[in-house]
């Protein structure tokens, strides 16, 4: 019987991969634009809302540190895992999400990061567990700045804003139900989503309580 070996190598970014990564942190970036620019602050009994130039940042931020960090940390743990592996947007995705943005709420889904490999559920729940961790970790590390800082108040509404999409996010995906990560990690390991899942819950339930969400 005949055997043959399949060698997968590391990937690097492709052009078509940076056009669509480009194409969708714009999208992405101005469909948060829409929904922050309609937020108001209450400080000291003053509304406060963001300028334009500043939401349009804010949503450019909170695209990079919460989509395209949790879609790189996708990728490259799959690479470390010697899988090919590029992001690909989803031209449906694109036009719901600048759709539900105009609306006043974010369906975002811009697209993935795919990748092949052997079929290896462990290494599966692994590459799918990076995306959500990475939010979390993200969120964790901003969430004392944003309680503990005196801040200006642009600088303020940026890393209250940073934290809250980082922390939902984490959350969001670890929902076990496919497509989102969180059913890759459940059925590769249930003991591990439930303890992210957890902590991501309680992160995210101590947001809301602290900013007045609850």
């Amino acid at each position: 019987m005949a055997t043959y070996t399949v060698t997968y190598k590391k990937s690097n970014f492709s052009k078509k991969e940076i056009q669509d990564i480009a194409i969708s942190v714009v999208t992405l970036s101005v469909a948060l634009f829409l929904i922050i620019y309609r937020y108001s602050f209450s400080v000291h009994g003053t509304t406060i809302k963001l300028q334009l130039l500043p939401a349009l940042g804010i949503g450019f931020l909170m695209t990079v540190t919460a989509f395209l960090l949790h879609e790189m940390s996708h990728k490259f743990t799959a690479i470390h895992y010697g899988a090919w592996s590029e992001f690909r947007m989803w031209p449906i995705g694109l036009i719901l999400t600048i759709v539900t943005g105009l609306i006043g709420f974010l369906f975002a889904l811009p697209g993935a990061v795919y990748f092949a490999s052997y079929r290896n559920p462990i290494r599966e729940g692994k590459i799918a567990l990076a995306g959500p961790i990475a939010n979390l970790v993200m969120g964790v590390v901003l969430l004392p700045v944003l309680l503990f800082i005196s801040m200006p108040f642009m600088y303020y509404a940026a890393v209250f804003f940073l934290v809250y999409i980082n922390l939902w996010l984490g959350l969001f995906n670890m929902v076990p139900f496919p497509p989102l990560d969180g059913s890759k990690v459940f059925a590769w390991n249930r003991k591990y989503w439930a303890i992210v899942f957890g902590i991501a819950a309680s992160l995210v339930l101590y947001f809301f309580a602290s900013f007045g969400f609850l």
